[in-house]
């Protein structure tokens, strides 16, 4: 018979030895670390790539540039004109292919039509408006876009961009948009998602668990809470698609396009909510070209198709998929197609 001390020694060493192989067996299939923070002013066509894999919503890998470029996967045409595609964790979509975003389809479907273009894109996790507002001046200076495309969704033209994640905004007088800095979160600091894999996707499934526990559980664990700012009146929910799109408008001029992504499910999404509504109406007053995605998906699921949600998640709950991603894409290059100058068919016959 083996002494206590041995058969604890031989345990302890079987369970590292498994973690091990566990983590190495993970690797190919998730990486620890985020994708790097978005820095337009410090990006280029040539900057390193950095590749992340996730098995969170479907099982993918995703291509980024050192300054958090979402890359397209398609070849970069020297001196093409640019567009610029913004937005939070949709356009970060790590859950697809670099071949299945909205910016690799908008330029597929440009260089189809001989249309010599690029597509650069940016997207910040749970970003709303006062990030895309803080980063016009980057973006302008650093690309020179014919084109910048904005994407906001529910969470957009509610209570987040007030109190939520910062930056964050005020709304003053006649809609003035003042942008709120946080004191202790640094923007230009790349995130990291921890070392290990295993312990990455263990924080992860606890995450999940608890978000279904009920509210007495969470209590006792003390379940940290994402830190708000104070409610906002109703009146200044109300202003706020009125405000961003009158923000946005000024910080991007006439080249700017919202893409609203509706949330169209497995069922309902056939009404329009009032965030929607106010949106379009204020694209209307401040002439801001404004293109809600709700019509579109609901044809899409008529056909079969499902825009939100992987093969490891609910369907129709989530980021978008594949076929969300396309729909997007096409969407957008059907709107900006008109204002595409001519001249870009005969750079790219030239």
């Amino acid at each position: 018979m083996t002494s206590p001390l041995y058969r604890g020694v031989a345990t302890f060493c079987g369970v590292v030895t498994a973690l091990i192989v566990l983590e190495l067996g993970l690797r190919p299939l998730a990486t620890p670390d985020l994708p790097p923070f978005a820095r337009p002013a410090l990006d280029a066509f040539d900057a390193p790539v950095v590749t992340t894999r996730q098995l969170e919503e479907g099982i993918a890998e995703a291509n980024f540039s050192a300054a958090g470029a979402r890359l397209t996967g398609n070849p970069t045409l020297s001196g093409a004109p640019l567009i610029v595609v913004l937005g939070d964790s949709h356009v970060v979509a790590r859950e697809i292919g670099d071949g299945e975003t909205m910016g690799s389809w908008i330029e597929r479907l440009a260089r189809r039509e001989r249309y010599f273009l690029n597509v650069r894109q940016y997207g910040w996790r749970g970003a709303s408006p006062p990030q895309y507002l803080m980063v016009a001046g980057d973006v302008r200076d650093r690309w020179r876009p014919v084109q910048v495309v904005v994407i906001l969704d529910g969470d957009d033209l509610g209570a987040d961009p007030l109190n939520r994640r910062f930056p964050r905004m005020r709304i003053g007088q006649d809609d003035a948009v003042e942008i709120v800095h946080s004191p202790d979160v640094n923007p230009d600091t790349a995130i990291n998602g921890g070392r290990f894999t295993v312990a990455m996707l263990a924080r992860m499934r606890w995450r999940r668990v608890l978000e279904r526990a009920p509210k007495n559980l969470r209590a006792f664990l003390n379940t940290p809470v994402e830190p708000r700012g104070p409610a906002p009146t109703p009146e200044m929910l109300a202003a706020v698609p009125r405000a961003g799109v009158k923000a946005l408008a000024k910080a991007y001029g006439p080249g700017l396009l919202i893409v609203y992504t509706a949330d169209v499910r497995v069922k309902g999404g056939e009404r329009v909510d009032d965030g929607e509504e106010r949106l379009l109406s204020a694209c209307a007053q401040y002439h801001v070209r404004c293109v809600s995605m709700r019509e579109t998906m609901l044809a899409a699921r008529r056909a079969g198709h499902v825009v939100r949600g992987f093969q490891t998640t609910t369907l129709g709950v989530g980021h978008l998929n594949a076929k969300g991603h396309e729909l997007v894409g096409r969407a957008i290059w059907s709107a900006v197609r008109p204002e595409m100058p001519r001249s870009m068919v005969q750079m790219a016959d030239g």
